[in-house]
């Protein structure tokens, strides 16, 4: 045997081997090469957002992927926007992918810690993918209709923010994306949100946010709190604190507002915070107005916003301290409390509890409260507090019923006792509350007609 000849044969056909793969590898360069400049021309097609993404997938479907699909986050949930599938496919694969919830990734929403741009890369899709995937045992039977066997997906990201992704996947052509693919990917990424970007998509996201920035700042600022009215023989005044630096609204709240005889004043706390709570604020607020408005009566108030808090979709429940005020003189005061902190009676350095509470309102359909009557004199204050007052974090502990009843202890009016809380709670807390805190201070003016 001619060792010489048979190592010189072997090192053609290594040559010629490396050849081929260096030609395949120039080859799939330049059909890369060529599919990124495509992408790059649909944003001259025209100006609809819907239309580019639809271009951008038909570039991709099936030289690239079996199935492509865009999504967009809006509101911060994936939504989408744009899908394609080979012919191999058919329709009812389209409308399966098209049809159902996008499982993107959770560390590209911008509802988590700080989207990331990082890919999903699922070389080899088995049942335990498919389970990650799916939502339900009927998305994961769905999934397996589909036969995946790749898929990469790539966030969108321009402007310094993840506003999308885009998924390539492989079913019915039997290939397999490899590292080099997913690499790949990530250009695509780059690339498609240019191309987005001039077609607008990131500028009327931008704008849709803004629009929904300022409908939400314009309902806050309508469920805040107003000012206290002037109430004829009566001085009164009032705080709200709401929780975090950028909350105008939240879940404690306070009113004042006539009612026949006389008038009505209210301090709520409801479960919960953030829009939810807000729109329990709203519910309780109005419901205790038009209540209290037909029957001058504070018990039937709290009865009929129990009522209408049961019969919500889902659990709410609120705690009220009710204040009726008399035209008249020489009436008492009448109070009311459901679930609430007992209001205080502030008479110099004197400070005591003056009605007992009854159950939070929306937990029980046969609950019932008492009125208690309570003679109010001219340098005597009624206070109610929030428990997001008493149960203010500082450094170390609490705020507490002792400090609360120490800092009201000698006040000498509504607004003075207000202002003094107010300051109390600002040193206490050295910064953000951690929950909403209000408060409601009301006396008699001296002299006062009857």
């Amino acid at each position: 045997m001619d060792w010489y000849a048979l190592a010189g044969a072997l090192a053609a056909l290594l040559a010629l081997t490396l050849l081929g793969v260096s030609l395949l590898r120039a080859r799939r360069e330049a059909a890369r090469f060529g599919v990124l400049d495509e992408v790059a021309r649909v944003s001259d097609r025209g100006n609809d957002v819907g239309e580019v993404m639809e271009a951008i997938c038909e570039v991709l479907v099936p030289d690239v992927a079996d199935f492509c699909m865009v999504d967009v986050f809006a509101d911060g949930r994936p939504r989408r926007a744009a899908v394609r599938v080979s012919p191999e496919g058919g329709e009812a694969a389209r409308e399966l992918i098209a049809s159902r919830q996008p499982s993107t990734p959770e560390w590209m929403l911008p509802t988590g810690e700080g989207p990331s741009a990082e890919p999903r890369f699922l070389e080899r899709i088995g049942e335990a993918e498919l389970r990650e995937l799916a939502h339900d045992e009927a998305d994961l039977e769905a999934l397996r209709s589909l036969g995946m066997r790749s898929a990469v997906t790539v966030a969108l990201r321009a402007r310094g923010r993840v506003i999308g992704a885009v998924t390539l996947g492989t079913a019915w052509s039997h290939r397999r994306y490899r590292r080099h693919d997913a690499r790949f990917a990530r250009v695509l990424s780059g690339r498609l949100a240019l191309a987005l970007d001039n077609a607008g998509l990131f500028a009327d996201l931008e704008r849709a946010q803004r629009d929904r920035a300022e409908i939400a700042a314009t309902l806050q600022h309508g469920l805040r709190p107003p000012p206290l009215p002037e109430i004829p023989g009566w001085s009164a005044a009032a705080m709200y604190r709401p929780a975090g630096a950028e909350n105008e609204v939240g879940g404690d709240f306070y009113d004042a507002f006539p009612i026949p005889g006389g008038w009505m004043l209210v301090i709520g706390d409801v479960t919960g915070r953030g829009a939810r709570a807000a729109s329990v604020t709203a519910q309780a607020r109005y419901t205790l107005r038009t209540a209290a408005w037909l029957s001058g009566d504070p018990l039937v108030a709290l009865a009929t916003l129990n009522s209408a808090l049961i019969s919500r979709a889902d659990s709410a429940l609120c705690a009220v301290v009710a204040i009726a005020l008399s035209d008249r003189a020489a009436d008492p005061v009448g109070l009311a409390v459901a679930g609430h902190l007992p209001p205080l009676l502030v008479d110099g350095q004197r400070v005591d509890e003056v009605a007992e509470a009854g159950p939070v309102l929306g937990a029980f359909g046969d609950a019932s409260w008492e009125l208690e009557r309570r003679a109010v004199r001219p340098g005597q204050q009624l206070i109610a507090v929030t428990d997001g007052v008493t149960e203010a974090g500082g450094e170390d502990d609490r705020f507490g019923e002792d400090r609360l009843r120490a800092e009201l202890a000698g006040s000498s009016s509504p607004a003075h006792s207000v202002k003094r809380l107010e300051g109390a709670l600002e040193l206490f807390a050295r910064g953000p509350l951690e929950d909403d805190a209000a408060a409601l201070a009301v006396t008699p003016v001296a002299g006062r007609p009857a």
